[in-house]
Parts: structure tokens; sequence; C-alpha cells
């Protein structure tokens, strides 16, 4: 029998644990065919493997002249070698007929190299055709060079792109030189949003902020484009009050979402009703706080939705700790039912600039710059660490991680760090 919430004690799971049982529970979703200029971002649902051979004849690698190596063996400034000038072959031409001794033909980059033809010298190696049908080669660095060989490129059966590879602007490039003109790829995750407490505003309302009334929705924009980053697709439900009626209600508009966040109400206070409306609808939790800072509160389950389990997370509600549980918890997730074959952050060994104190026996995700190149990269903090801070989260380009049971890092001590975004 499910615990109410009133009864549930905290889990207090290790950050490894709770993220092990998060991932274990995200399976792909189905997938789907998209258009090509539309799939940057989504993860593809099969491997790619070309059917065609790329560049599909020799063709020449520079501006110059089609020619045998054997022709301009020697050829220096002193004892220039002359050849006949046969045509001119641009790209997009056919290659037209085999070059025989003596004979050079004008080639433009690209253009297929005329049968007979092995070199490509480069025009300032030549007089530029200085008289009329014929051309002096006055170097012979390029013989046996600037040809691009058939198929260099792609070839039949080759494998392009692994299934899993998230699709960037040059993997496009690479499926459109592979003739594809739709992608089959998986469904990303669509993800509902809710935003939970009285104190809240709307920027349509920020006039109570100023007046001191209440407190910006920075969550939800923020969440949803935290969302949207990791491949999945936002829907903002608003923000709820912190009365049951009004949490069912944006809840049930949730049913049809992959993914339901709720932010806020987590903890265990008077006002905290996210679980306790949960409880009414059938929640299965896994788990309930997890050993860490900022985000202590997270929460992980299922709702009962008909045929299917909808999963759950519950992350705090002051912004720092919002923005940390997701990057921990969520976006793996979400990476994962969208079929990604890298769902974890990039993470880096840099050096503490500064001394870093950690008083409880947690592990902490600390909002820090990185500063230097690879191998000699230091981190700062992006300023106080308070968990209901949102300033410092622009500045924010990692999280170092600093595991339990280390109290105290040193400057210059190593330290890994989570990059957020690329430094």
């Amino acid at each position: 029998m499910t615990r109410s919430f009133e009864s549930r004690s905290a889990d207090w799971l290790s950050v490894e644990e709770a993220f092990n049982r998060v991932v274990s529970g995200a399976a792909q979703l189905d997938s789907i065919s998209v258009s090509l200029d539309s799939s940057v971002g989504f993860a593809l649902a099969n491997d790619v493997v070309s059917d065609v051979t790329l560049p599909p004849w020799d063709n020449s690698a520079m501006d110059g002249y089609a020619v045998r190596a054997e022709d301009v063996q020697g050829a220096s400034p002193s004892a220039p070698l002359r050849l006949v000038v046969t045509r001119q072959v641009r790209a997009g031409d056919p290659s037209g007929a085999v070059v025989e001794r003596g004979e050079a033909v004008r080639i433009m980059t690209g253009a297929p190299v005329p049968p007979g033809a092995d070199s490509v010298i480069r025009v300032e190696d030549t007089d530029a055709e200085g008289d009329s049908g014929s051309v002096q080669v006055r170097n012979d660095r390029d013989a046996e060079k600037n040809v691009r060989p058939a198929g260099q490129d792609m070839r039949p059966g080759e494998l392009l792109l692994a299934r899993g590879h998230t699709l960037s602007p040059g993997s496009i490039g690479v499926l459109a030189a592979a003739g594809l003109q739709q992608v089959p790829v998986c469904r990303p995750a669509s993800v509902a949003i809710l935003t939970t407490g009285d104190e809240l505003r709307s920027p349509d309302r920020f006039g109570d902020v100023r007046a001191g009334l209440g407190i910006p929705d920075s969550n939800g924009p923020m969440l949803a484009a935290m969302v949207a980053e990791a491949g999945g697709r936002p829907e903002r439900l608003g923000i709820a009050d912190d009365s049951r009626e009004a949490l069912a209600a944006r809840i049930s508009q949730a049913a049809d979402a992959d993914v339901l966040v709720t932010i806020g109400g987590a903890s265990m206070g008077e006002a905290d009703l996210v679980k306790r409306v949960l409880d009414g609808l059938g929640y299965e939790p896994d788990f309930w706080r997890v050993r860490m800072r900022p985000g202590s509160p997270v929460g992980f389950g299922w709702l009962p939705r008909g045929s299917r389990r909808q999963p759950v997370f519950s992350l705090p509600g002051n912004p720092a700790s919002a923005f940390v549980t997701f990057e921990v918890f969520v976006r793996p997730f979400l990476r994962r039912l969208g079929g990604h074959a890298r769902t974890e952050r990039r993470k880096i060994v840099c050096r503490a600039s500064v001394p870093l104190r950690t008083p409880a026996a947690l592990t902490y995700f600390l909002r820090v710059g990185v500063d230097g190149s690879a191998g000699d990269a230091t981190v700062r903090l992006t300023g106080s660490q308070g968990s209901g801070l949102v300033s410092g989260l622009a500045r924010t380009e990692g999280l170092t991680i600093i595991e339990e049971g280390v109290s105290a890092v040193e400057e210059g001590d190593e330290v890994t760090v989570m990059l957020i975004r690329e430094p």
C-alpha cells in the first residue's frame, strides 16, 4: 500500500542512487519522421548508411591544370615544360576525353579530373597560358597531387551516422549529401511544467513585485528553456495557487504529457500541497529527498494515467535548487526518452581558484564560471550560493561537484566540473 505524504519519511538517497533510479525508468519514445530542414537537435532513430559514392568521380582540389605527372617531372622556373591546353573543365561538366601525353586541361576546383590525368598543377606554378593554347609548367611539386579520389567522403554500405546521434548542423550536411529528405528520429518528450505558490507573479502582475507583494515566476520560463535545450517540448501549465483544487485542476491538464515537472511545494510545510494532491491521484513515489545541496527536497515518482504511468519530478521552488536538480536528474531522463546516445553533460577536471567550504555531509553542486583552457582551467564561484538566488545562474558555466565527506577544497585543488555550457 502506498504511504500518504504525511506518513512518508524522507529517503535521503545519495545522488548516485537517486540518479540510477531515475534513469532506470527512462524508456525511449517511439520514432517519427521529420523533414531534413527541421531535424536539428533530434536523435536518430536508426543508423544511416550510405548508398552513394561521394564524390562520384575523381575531382580537382584546386583551380589549375590537369596533367600527367610524367609530363611535368623536372619542371622548374629555369627549365619550364610546355603543354598543349586542349580544353577547360568546370565543376558540373563531364570529364571529357582522355588527357594524352603532352596535353593539359584547364580545370576548376571540384571539376571531374579527365581520364589519363593524375595531377593538378596549381595556376601559380604556371604562366597561366601566356601563349594562347599552351601553358608553361614551372614547378613539379604538384606531380600526383591535388586529385581527390571518388568515394573519399562516402561509399555505399558505409555507416555515416549511428542510431542515437544528436543531429547538429554538420550532421544535417551529411544527411543532405546522402540524399535524405525525411529523417527517422526519436520523438522528443513533451514536458508539462507546473509552478506553484500564492506568492508567485506572472509578467502581467509584475507591479506586485515592484510593490513588494509577490515574487516573479522565474522558474517557469527557466525550466521551459531548459526542457527545450535538452531536446524536449515544454508545455507550461501556468502558476497554481496553494489550494488542492487549483493544483488538481492544473495536474489534470498534464494528462497527455510524457513527463510532469512540478516546481515548489515539495517540502513539509503546511502550504506544501503538491505531494498531498498527487497522493490523492494515486501517485507512486520512488524517492523523496536526496543528500545534495542545493535541491535536497527533490522527488521522483509515477502517476497513473489510464493504461500508462507518467513520470513526475517534484523540484524545489528555490531557483538555484530547481536549476541544479533539473540538470542532475531531469535532463538526462529527457535525453534518454528522446533516444540520445549522449545523455549526460561533459565533465572536466579544473582547479579551484579560491577555497571552497561545504560544511554539511551532502554532495554540493556549486555554480561556477570556468576560466582558462582544457588541462589548465580554473573555476570561480558565480556569486553567493544561496538556493533562492537567481542572478548568478546567467553566469553559470558549470557545476563544481563536491562529494559527500569532503568539507573543504583548498585553492589549487582539483575539482570535477559538470559543464552547463562551454566557457
